[in-house]
């Protein structure tokens, strides 16, 4: 690698190491917040480095790429190597530019192998990009993705042409990967073709006989595994029996190379390879619900609360996310499994708490939403409006830090609308008159409360994103971060105690006038709390403006210029007569934002320990 390449990696795991507060109980909240601020401070002034370094060294070079010699293509591949190695992918989006500028180079030189090649391993990078959308079912990069699969596997056509077992073998591997592109849930039916394509080919002996040497049964392993993950169509519901029967025939497969394996080893099957298997018999027929819930608890309950691995992952996480899709589409059974429900869902915290952030993050987190998504509530229980601060706690403290400060100056405003302004409640809650809103003033402030509190819960999703990126967003990572507000309105529907608050998460970042701010297609008029929205809009931004630990490439601005700023927004940016009443609010909104942030991270540790203290 090039210098400037070696100096971004070495800043890269600074970031990463100097972000890395997971599995920490501060034991004084003063030194913990100097320490902190020291390194905020210390990735601000990286990732300004990283910023300069890409302007300068790498950017000018992507732009030219063809003119590249080819010691700079070998250094640009060993680059792209270091940056998703292992399970660190220290920046998978410079990843994917990297591979994605090499296919523009190979084009022009009309380097087949080396484009075959760079396709593979361009689609690869989106794949893993996608995984970070897969939560709310946005599939923005799925049809790259297919196109880059695609043609890498078209050249099968000419595959009698190519010498090169690495290439033949890139071929084989994007078939069977073409069927990544496809979602199980919207595109099943193409997804579930493309793994027929490739399991065909990979089972014919005449490509086996061209290139011996190829981990063919490897492959054909692989393409199983894909197809039994096609479960999630039968836990759904599905009942089509050629779905029924391809997916029991991988799963069979599976399990049996996965029994082969343990022997071998004198070791125990994965543990996610085991739960389709279960759930095979039970969809074949050969065993009951109620066989496939115990066994479900069994797995659970052998699960390492201290194992990490993306196995330890699945089986802390999973599992439960599993569990409670069953007790949702069975009602039955809900009832007779209160105990073991409500045990996995307060274990989830404990668990989350102590993965440490540099370790399969990005995975962490598409399980941990998935088990956000299938949330089963119980009365008298932790609900999910608690098991979701929570976990903003201990998963992120400057997250939770955040929302505890908006949500405390959300409930200040609501509190003097309430005094000054009370028409504009009217209708919030099924307050008819000025009568109501002063009659459930404590309910119209916890609500206020809880909806800044909530507003922000689909960012858990992108924590690794906020919290570890070596550089400034580019543009396609801003677009992704946009998503956060529809995975937040996603699991905040989901459960009685959180759905009220969904349409906060789906309206905080629109403009008040409408001409700007995320999703585009957004509708005041249909959300039945517009007002508290508007509220949580205008202390989110005053929250997010005074403190960024969480967005190191975005300014730090003071209490004063941020009211300025506001004033400036009103009717345009924020709604006028809140805006109004924020501003004669500035001496108290500004004296709880120079001691509100110690509060809150003392509430988030006793959060934090509460559990620790509980086990």
């Amino acid at each position: 690698m090039r210098p400037y390449q070696e100096q971004y990696i070495e800043n890269a795991e600074k970031i990463m190491s100097l972000s890395d507060t997971s599995g920490e109980i501060p034991a004084d909240v003063d030194v913990f917040i100097k320490i902190h601020d020291e390194n905020a401070a210390a990735i601000r002034r990286i990732v300004r480095e990283n910023t300069e370094l890409l302007r300068q060294e790498f950017f000018p070079v992507l732009d030219n790429i063809v003119s590249a010699d080819e010691e700079t293509i070998r250094q640009l591949e060993d680059f792209a190597a270091h940056l998703a190695s292992g399970n660190l992918s220290l920046d998978i989006f410079l990843h994917y530019k990297i591979h994605n500028a090499l296919i523009s180079y190979a084009r022009h030189w009309k380097k087949r192998d080396m484009l075959i090649r760079e396709l593979y391993h361009t689609a690869l990078a989106l794949f893993y990009i996608q995984e970070n959308m897969d939560i709310i079912e946005d599939r923005s990069y799925s049809w790259k993705m297919g196109m880059l699969f695609g043609e890498a596997a078209s050249f099968i056509k000419v595959y009698d042409q190519i010498q090169d077992v690495e290439t033949r073998g890139y071929i084989h591997r994007s078939m069977g990967n073409l069927a990544l592109s496809y979602n199980i849930f919207t595109d099943g039916e193409k997804k579930l073709w493309a793994m027929r394509r490739s399991i065909e080919i990979l089972q014919d002996p005449v490509y086996r006989e061209k290139t011996p040497s190829l981990p063919w049964d490897t492959y054909l392993y692989k393409s199983h595994q894909e197809r039994s993950t096609a479960m999630g169509l039968l836990r759904r519901g599905d009942t089509d029996q050629r779905l029924i029967r391809e997916v029991m025939e991988s799963a069979e497969y599976v399990w049996e190379r996965q029994r082969e394996n343990s022997r071998k080893k004198d070791t125990t099957p994965a543990l996610r390879w085991r739960v389709i298997y279960q759930e095979s018999q039970y969809y074949c027929g050969l065993q009951p619900l109620s066989y496939l819930l115990t066994q479900l608890e069994k797995m659970y309950m052998d699960c390492g609360r201290e194992d990490f691995s993306q196995e330890g992952m699945y089986g802390n996480l999973f599992i439960p996310a599993v569990y409670g899709n069953y007790l949702q589409h069975y009602p039955e059974y809900k009832k007779g499994k209160r105990d073991i429900m409500c045990h996995m869902n307060r274990n989830v915290v404990d668990y989350v708490h102590r993965v440490p952030n540099n370790q399969l993050n990005d995975k962490l987190m598409w399980y941990l939403l998935t088990f956000l998504r299938g949330f089963v509530e119980y009365p008298g229980e932790m609900l999910q409006k608690h098991i979701v601060t929570r976990l903003i706690a201990c998963r992120n403290l400057d997250a939770y830090v955040f929302s505890r400060l908006t949500a405390q100056m959300t409930r200040m405003l609501m509190g003097k609308v309430i005094e000054d302004c009370p028409r504009l409640l009217e209708g919030v809650l099924s307050c008819a008159t000025i009568q109501d809103v002063e009659k459930r003033r404590e309910e119209l402030l916890q609500f206020a409360f809880d909806g800044g509190m909530l507003h922000d819960v689909g960012a858990l999703g992108l924590c690794r994103m906020l919290l570890m990126s070596a550089r400034s967003w580019m543009e396609e990572e801003s677009a992704m971060f946009k998503y956060h507000v529809e995975a937040g309105v996603r699991i905040l529907e989901r459960c009685e105690s959180t759905r009220p608050f969904s349409p906060i998460a789906r309206g905080h970042h629109v403009y008040y006038d409408g001409s700007g701010g995320y999703p585009a297609e957004y509708d005041r008029a249909a959300n039945p709390v517009q007002i508290v929205t508007d509220m949580v809009s205008i202390a989110a931004y005053a929250s997010r403006m005074t403190e960024q630990a969480t967005h190191h490439t975005m300014p730090i601005y003071t209490p004063g210029e941020v009211m300025e700023q506001i004033r400036q927004g009103a009717g345009h940016l924020f709604h006028p007569e809140l805006a109004r009443i924020w501003l004669s609010m500035e001496a108290e909104l500004t004296a709880y934002l120079q001691c509100g942030r110690r509060e809150a991270y003392l509430e988030a540790i006793r959060l934090i320990r509460g559990r620790e203290e509980e086990r």
